[in-house]
């Protein structure tokens, strides 16, 4: 590992730590420089923002978790391979519950940084099945209105969020 990326990677650790104990809005890109050991221009020298610290965080941590999920599905059709990545992505973000709504805020109205992984997750929901791109947006999108309402209720859990993506699932006609 390079020292640029053992930096990024102080960088890293420090900021979850920092948003773990005080709160993503609580804590300031100095006192992760602090918390790194670096320079607060490091900081922007790896990152442009805040956010994107967290969306980079976010993006590994995703990434085990659909390997995990890809590894571990048997299903065969588009919304039973739906049903079981939300499995493991629900209880992701519920975890994370406020920096997953932070992020949702930030990224909705940029969802071209969002279009690779979309395309390449659609792409796997209607893999060797007889489901449509269409299908797959169609799903794709009772998948995050259901994520949508879960984060915003104090109350969600990854079993209420599953039953009411299950549900939603249920009324539409796709394989």
């Amino acid at each position: 590992m390079t020292k640029k990326e053992q930096t990024k990677q102080q960088i890293l650790t420090a900021s979850w730590q920092l948003f773990s104990e005080l709160g993503y809005h609580q804590t300031s890109t100095r006192d992760i420089a602090r918390a790194a050991n670096v320079a607060n221009g490091t900081v922007f020298s790896h990152f442009a923002t805040k956010v994107e610290i967290l969306k980079y965080s976010f993006e590994s941590e995703l990434e085990d978790i659909l390997s995990r999920a890809k590894h571990s599905d048997s299903s065969t059709t588009a919304t039973d391979r739906m049903y079981h990545y939300a499995c493991f992505l629900y209880e992701f973000y519920l975890a994370k519950k406020e920096f997953s709504r932070e992020l949702f805020k930030e990224i909705m109205w940029q969802q071209h940084e969002l279009e690779p992984q979309l395309k390449a997750f659609k792409k796997r929901l209607i893999n060797d099945n007889e489901a449509t791109a269409l299908d797959a947006d169609i799903i794709i999108d009772i998948y995050f209105m259901t994520l949508m309402e879960g984060l915003n209720q104090e109350d969600s859990s990854v079993d209420s969020m599953l039953a009411t993506l299950k549900a939603k699932l249920s009324k539409i006609n796709i394989n």
